[in-house]
């Protein structure tokens, strides 16, 4: 093989011991296609902020994917579900009570409470939104997305063991700029999303930006023709205002917001499991007969709706109190309201309704020093962070025709799961980067954080007195102890303080949580050539903070917490430009050893199997993840992404394995080597765009991209096709329930359109899903019924875009 001079230069090692054999054939095989390469235009730099100053990103040993604005909107990435799209080893699902949970790397906490903390954190110019049902409207108006994987927390204001997600808003300009955009798509959707930014003299200056999303119901009703659900009603707006009253002081605030009118969805019923056998199933319970994504039902006549609203508003201000030191505070305040009203069982029955409803109010407020020292060879941070958080969440429950609804003592139909918690956090933090020398630098983090519960929560009957009718029944008749159960009120039985009873009165569930970690973070970067080829490993252990949950509480053992959970991870990795800047090769090793992994699940008790959080004791991860990005042509770009990850649940400590208690069985469920639920060993992306010049004024493009995700689960009791079925006498089906399974999927999203070239004008046409593939992003059982979340079908539309 003959490499020309300049071929041969890219070889060259200029900086290390001649020990990088494998890159050197690797350069060469692609430099080799000189005349190919001929016209390739140098890949854009990419700038982040993932250690809070800028770099660029083949300086930070950390695995990061990055998108720019742009990028988003180009690809119609318009809401957190299009990230699966997007983002190797994520995955998004959303729980029956309509609340998001987002996994990466198979590190996720799946829960239907409105205040349980997520395993992954969002930020929003470095302001946390500390509840995933806050995080609706982020996507919009932003100069770039930063995702950093594995555990977070010695730079950031949350602990996290998953990861961090951070949305770097479109910040105001020196000088006036605006935009409008118009996309109308199928389902007559309607959006329209407009800015404006500039000077507010010399010193000021700021940007209002706001998007508005209407759209015509995408679900149809299996027995009612003509009847619509899914309308979208949504509306987001952010104003930022930048000042700097002194050549030392720089003063950002942020005022953002959305609201929410859209319809919720309504799942597919796939089974009906009746809880007591005996009764008839309603005959309006009828499974469907497709497996259309359109085709769901529910009951006629209600409003399936949101009536959720969301406000944050923050203040930056840094300070440079010397050359070489700056003092940075973050203030910030944020309230959340909701209430919905959700069809849970997907049938015309009255057999599961949800009506979560609840707030969240939360402060934060973080101040940090950072600065350089010995020739800016040492970069240092050190700071503080505090947060107050409290939240109601109320959740009623209807379930008027369910055959759960009957006990040994009466019928009820509805029940109130009520909950209060307020949080408290306090933590310090310090981090070091040192360049030993041109090649190597060292870094280490390191984060104490105190947290403290307070927190009080029960069942109540609703008002009609159906279920303190029950209760009362089991006071009397089957403890034998005084009725406290009463109308209206908490029916949670309870440990009598006074009279030392266990579970013999009834009332609210008082508790409280206080813990204490450090997280810490080390690792080592080389970057042995002159190209920004790095290599780098790192050890951290980051904990997610303890939870109390939302649930049916029969008995107040339910609402005891799951403690804090820890993972301590070990990762290696390399960022590698080649072929003269036109390409970049990523990948990245993983190990996570995860201990008191937090989990929905259940316990056996005198009234049977009832839900509760658990820590499970032992499990790892481990897995690998490659990126390519590539300009091999003037004009064209291509990218891939490919993630791999391997869970599994360990054994405990006593040899006994965890339980879980699937509806459908008579006992406890082995799950020791089980995967994690929403965990897909396999998630696979790319993304190819070529453009080309019309005239002196205009270019046109064409792209597509691939997103490909493995099989996984809704559940750990999942079927695994690699073990036996354990089908018992007293059940008529294996706990590993095939139904519960999310299966492989593959999306594919296509676009063209053209732009001038000074880029004041786009027009284009895009397909998202364009085979209309059936996918699942969520699969449960409920109180009678196993019912499947669907993703949406194809969709196409039209985006105009102007700015001046």
């Amino acid at each position: 093989m003959y490499l020309g001079e300049q071929e041969m230069s890219n070889c060259a090692i200029t900086k290390g011991p001649n020990m990088w054999t494998a890159r050197i054939i690797l350069t060469g095989v692609l430099a080799a296609t000189g005349s190919v390469f001929a016209r390739a235009q140098v890949l854009d730099e990419i700038i982040v902020t993932a250690q809070k100053r800028e770099q660029g990103v083949n300086d930070v040993g950390m695995s990061i994917n990055t998108l720019s604005g742009d990028d988003l909107a180009g690809k119609r990435i318009t809401d957190p579900q299009d990230l699966s799209r997007i983002i190797p080893g994520f995955t998004y699902t959303v729980s029956q009570f309509d609340f998001p949970t987002y996994t990466l790397r198979g590190v996720g906490f799946y829960d239907s409470s409105l205040t349980a903390s997520p395993t992954v954190s969002v930020y929003v110019d470095q302001v946390p939104l500390p509840y995933p049902a806050m995080t609706r409207g982020a996507i919009f108006d932003l100069e770039r997305l930063e995702v950093l994987k594995g555990p977070q927390g010695t730079l950031f204001g949350q602990n996290s063991t998953g990861g961090a997600i951070n949305y770097i808003a479109a910040k105001p300009t020196d000088d006036f700029s605006a935009g409008i955009t118009f996309n109308y798509g199928r389902f007559d959707v309607r959006e329209t999303e407009a800015f404006a930014s500039g000077p507010l003299g010399s010193r000021a200056k700021a940007r209002f930006a706001i998007k508005t999303t209407q759209g015509d119901g995408w679900q149809k009703s299996a027995t009612r023709p003509g009847d619509r659900l899914g309308e979208k009603d949504f509306t987001t707006a952010r104003l930022i205002f930048e000042a700097q009253p002194a050549d030392t002081l720089r003063l950002s605030f942020n005022l953002n917001g959305w609201v929410d009118r859209s319809d919720t969805q309504a799942p597919q019923l796939r089974e009906v499991i009746p809880v007591v056998a005996t009764l008839p199933v309603p005959p309006d319970v009828q499974v469907l007969p497709s497996f259309s994504p359109r085709i769901a039902d529910w009951t006629a006549n209600e409003a399936f709706q949101r009536d959720n609203e969301f406000y944050q508003v923050s203040l930056r201000a840094d300070w440079d109190l010397s050359s070489h030191v700056t003092m940075t505070s973050i203030s910030a305040y944020q309230e959340y309201d909701q209430y919905a009203v959700i069809d849970g069982d997907g049938s015309p029955a009255v057999n599961l309704h949800t009506v979560p409803n609840g707030e969240i109010q939360s402060f934060s407020q973080e101040l940090r020093f950072e600065g350089q020292w010995l020739d800016d060879r040492l970069n240092w941070l050190v700071g503080g962070n505090y947060q107050s958080d409290e939240g109601h969440d109320n959740q009623l429950i209807l379930l008027a025709e369910s055959t759960g609804a009957v006990t040994p003592f009466g019928s009820f139909a509805s029940v109130i799961n009520d909950a209060n918690t307020d949080v408290t956090n306090w933590a310090g933090f310090a981090n070091l980067e040192y360049a030993v020398n041109d090649i190597w630098s060292l870094n280490a983090g390191i984060r104490y954080t105190h947290t403290k519960h307070i927190y009080d929560a029960c069942s109540l009957d609703s008002g009609a007195g159906d279920l303190a009718a029950i209760f009362q029944a089991i006071q009397e008749f089957a403890l034998g102890v005084p009725v406290t159960a009463t109308v209206g009120d908490c029916v949670t039985l309870r440990d009598d303080p006074e009279a030392g009873s266990l579970f013999l009165t009834t009332g609210r569930y008082p508790d409280r949580l206080t813990e204490d970690n450090v997280s810490w973070r080390v690792g080592v970067n080389v970057q042995p050539f002159e190209d920004d080829t790095l290599f780098y490993a790192n050890i951290s252990q980051g904990f997610k903070s303890g939870s109390f949950p939302t649930v049916s509480a029969q008995l107040a053992t339910q609402l005891s917490p799951a403690k804090q959970e820890k993972l301590l991870a070990y990762e290696t990795g390399f960022k590698m430009p080649f072929a003269n800047r036109r390409a970049q090769l990523n990948g990245a090793f993983f190990y996570y050893d995860y201990t008191d992994k937090q989990l929905r699940g259940r316990i056996q008790t005198f009234f049977g199997q009832l839900e509760k959080l658990v820590n499970i004791p032992e499990s790892r991860i481990w897995g690998s993840e490659i990126q390519l990005r590539w300009k091999p042509v003037e004009g064209l770009a291509l990218s891939a992404n490919a993630s791999y990850t391997n869970s599994k649940i360990g054994s405990n400590p006593d040899g006994s394995s965890y339980l879980a208690f699937p509806q459908r069985t008579h006992g406890p469920v082995p799950v020791t080597g089980e995967s994690f639920p929403f965990a897909p060993e396999w998630t696979l992306s790319a993304d190819t765009e070529y453009r080309w010049s019309l005239n002196a004024n205009w270019e046109a493009f064409v792209g597509a991209a691939l997103a490909f995700q493995s099989r996984t689960k809704g559940g750990l009791e999942s079927a695994d096709p690699d073990k036996p079925e354990d089908v018992s006498a007293a059940a008529t089906v294996t706990y590993n329930d095939p139904l519960l399974i999310i299966p492989t999927h593959t999306l594919l999203d296509l676009r063209a359109g053209v732009e001038s070239f000074d880029g004041r004008w786009t027009a284009s046409v895009w397909g998202k899903n364009v085979t209309n593939e059936y996918y699942l992003v969520n699969a449960l059982k409920t109180q009678d019924t196993l019912v499947r979340y669907s993703g949406l079908p194809v969709s196409y539309g039209l985006t105009v875009s102007f700015r001046f």
